[in-house]
């Protein structure tokens, strides 16, 4: 409690002290008084942190209850949980949606609102449910989400300011002050994204204390684990959903820190450890590892609000054994290699072609006037020619990397979910058969991609063209014929952080169905090199 007291002020104090320089720097350009820019930011905060709850309280159609109202476990688990830890009763609510979910929120302690959904209660045995509970008390006890809901307003005071000043640069570009508008513009926009990022941490860093806290409350840190795994497969499922639960989880995606689970990160879990017949912790086990040892999985979590699932279920194993708890999980396995190596290599992959462009040009615009007597049209038309011949060049062999030679050979779902040396940009060529059961994304009815399921799990596979019109003209009138039918699918596995196959041709009873990705880019390598060839010739012919 006190080290998560800690960090919070910590963090609370970098997130104001950046905003209090940036409204000082504001503050001078309109000639503010101190005393102006410490009452602005008092006011901006306090004036957000009165409303937000009224306004989530808006955005969620929430049905109050009484503890009555809840099943008897669940009733006394509150009551005895909230006397043990002098806890206020929280206001309880339900929204009547099959997706499971949980979250807290209010202006203290002591007027908290705790809210589950109706899939929580339908698909969490009455323990997994007071471990929910248990989580979501624990954000109560540690004030966090009273902290979210003032560090969360920094970053959008800096995107305002930054959207204010750049008006006002334009509007005065002409006259005095304008660039000293965009410099502070500029600026606002950076601490815009540095402060996301912060936010980011302390949202991540809360949600292993309040499941600490949902462990000690239980006395079973297993229970927590288990009710992640299948509050993720509830998020994550792909059998369909209806228009009141598709608008549902539209809220969810656009209010995610509020959840117990970020729904990218329980699409991730469930697509990676589903067999055939639904959850394996074998499967789940093997895909993990991916998590917990590739590096890309540890830049991904950057962007997210909550850890990576793997992360916060090793973490309740290990305090189930410090409990002297059994655990259905076990992360004993050795990670075999650093990884670091195939991680740098593909960070160098990635931005080779623009690292290149900018330094071809840069040099050439430095040494072509040291060998040759050039204007400046020429100069910059021969630079731009070498840079693009270098970039496409790199381009080419980005390509090859990307998209390794067409020998896919035949692999099982569950066999490439176990690869740790994957990723966006590093691939594994495979070849799967299975069927086809759904699309790419639940509901969305011009989703192009599709959901193919093998004996030994299911995967999306990821149909992708050159023009993002094929991809919506193939999700309306192809994708929904296709649900069902036995398919043969050809591609290349990547993980980002959802693992998916990204497609380069599928087989189904009656026709084949290519992707032109590889294809296209590699034509506009070469067609890059010709006309960087070009231009350089003709500025020197």
């Amino acid at each position: 409690m006190f080290n998560l007291f800690t960090r919070a002020v910590l963090v609370l104090a970098l997130l104001f002290g950046i905003l209090f320089a940036i409204l000082m720097v504001v503050g001078y350009y309109f000639n503010w008084s101190i005393f102006t820019i410490i009452l602005t930011t008092i006011l901006i905060v306090g004036f957000q942190f009165y409303l937000s709850p009224y306004i989530i309280q808006l955005f969620y159609r929430i049905k109050w209850i009484t503890l009555d109202d809840l099943p008897q476990v669940n009733r006394d688990f509150i009551l005895n949980s909230c006397q043990r830890k002098r806890l206020k009763v929280p206001r309880l609510g339900i929204i009547d949606d099959g997706n499971p979910n949980a979250f807290t929120f209010g202006h203290f302690p002591s007027d908290a609102r705790l809210v589950l959904t109706r899939g929580v209660l339908e698909k969490l045995s009455g323990e997994e449910v007071n471990s929910v509970i248990g989580h979501e008390l624990g954000h109560i006890a540690h004030w966090d989400f009273v902290v979210m809901t003032i560090a969360s307003l920094v970053p959008l005071i800096f995107y305002i300011i930054f959207i204010t000043f750049v008006r006002a640069r334009v509007g005065s570009r002409r006259g005095r002050g304008g660039g000293s508008a965009l410099l502070i513009g500029l600026a606002s926009y950076i601490f815009y994204i540095l402060t996301q990022y912060i936010v980011l941490l302390l949202s991540r860093i809360r949600e292993y204390y309040a499941d600490e806290y949902s462990a000690k409350l239980t006395e079973n840190p297993d229970l927590l684990s288990s009710s992640l795994v299948k509050i993720a497969y509830g998020l994550a499922d792909s059998r369909g959903k209806s228009e009141d639960n598709k608008k549902f989880s539209d809220r969810l995606h656009a209010a995610k820190s509020l959840g117990i689970f970020d729904p990218t990160s329980a699409r991730a879990l469930a697509l990676a450890s589903a067999g055939g017949g639904g959850f394996t912790i074998d499967n789940m086990m093997n895909a993990m590892k991916w998590d917990l040892w590739n590096p890309w999985a540890t830049v991904y979590e950057l962007n997210s609000t909550h850890p990576l699932p793997a992360k916060r279920i090793r973490k309740l194993e290990e305090m189930a054994h410090k409990m002297g708890k059994p655990s259905a999980y076990d992360f004993k396995l050795q990670k075999p290699e650093s990884f670091f190596d195939e991680f740098l290599a593909d960070v160098f992959v990635k931005y080779l072609p623009i690292f290149a462009f900018l330094v071809i040009f840069i040099l050439s615009l430095i040494f072509i006037p040291m060998y040759y007597y050039v204007n400046t049209l020429t100069l910059i038309g021969s630079s731009f020619g070498s840079a693009l011949i270098i970039t496409s060049i790199f381009s080419l062999l980005k390509t090859m990397f990307k998209y390794p030679a067409k020998n896919f050979p035949e692999r099982k779902i569950s066999s490439l979910l176990g690869e740790v040396k994957v990723s966006a940009i590093r691939p594994i060529p495979a070849t799967i058969k299975g069927r086809i059961i759904g699309r790419g994304i639940p509901g969305l009815f011009w989703s192009e991609d599709m959901v193919l399921q093998d004996e030994s799990g299911f995967i999306v596979i990821d149909y992708r063209q050159p023009l993002s019109i094929l991809n919506l003209m193939f999700g309306l009138f192809v994708t929904e014929k296709l649900i069902g039918k036995d398919a043969i699918a050809e591609g290349w596995y990547r993980r980002s952080p959802t693992p998916h196959l990204e497609m380069y041709r599928i087989t189904t009873d009656d026709k084949v169905r290519k992707g032109y990705i590889r294809g296209v880019r590699i034509f506009l390598g070469i067609f890059g090199v010709i006309i960087g060839l070009g231009i350089v010739g003709y500025v020197f012919l």
